[in-house]
């Protein structure tokens, strides 16, 4: 998707609010025959007790709004900053780059995840963690102070040539 993503900008220019637009907008017909299955998910979720709101939020104290619904609504919008961040990134940086930034942010929502729900990293993923780590800062050192360098130093030299 990355490689058609940075085609597509190279040939129309790198819209990403629009790309963001459509690829969410065409794929809703998609989900027409999960239909009642998120019917009855929802359903479910409207269930659930209401948010505990602290006194200080008076405002969302009266919505009443189900624990469900509310962390379904807090998980779209942090899904929303997430693709509107790669759209962005995409628009902007090659195929590779994007790719290696997603492992990476994988990796910390993964070290995350395990520190904070308390479950044990077993050596593998230990060094699979650090395999991924290590490999994003060689990327990022390599892209941006390397190859920088080795330009700046083609262009000094081709300069005291001429």
């Amino acid at each position: 998707m990355g490689v058609y993503v940075q085609d597509t900008y190279a040939t129309h220019g790198s819209h990403w609010r629009e790309n963001l637009f459509y690829s969410h907008f065409l794929s809703l017909p998609l989900f027409l025959p999960l239909t009642n299955t998120l019917r009855r998910q929802y359903t479910a979720l409207s269930a659930t007790a209401p948010l505990s709101v602290p006194d200080s939020l008076p405002v969302l104290k009266s919505a009443n709004l189900p624990s469900g619904i509310a962390y379904l609504l807090l998980n779209s919008l942090t899904q929303l900053a997430c693709i509107t961040g790669v759209n962005l990134l995409s628009a902007q940086a090659s195929a590779v780059t994007v790719t290696i930034v997603l492992n990476v942010r994988k990796l910390v929502s993964f070290v995350a995840s395990t520190v904070l729900f308390g479950h044990k990293l077993s050596g593998m993923m230990a060094v699979g963690a650090g395999l991924v780590f290590g490999a994003g800062a060689l990327y990022g050192w390599e892209t941006s102070y390397r190859i920088p360098m080795q330009k700046r130093q083609r262009q000094v030299k081709e300069a005291k040539a001429q």
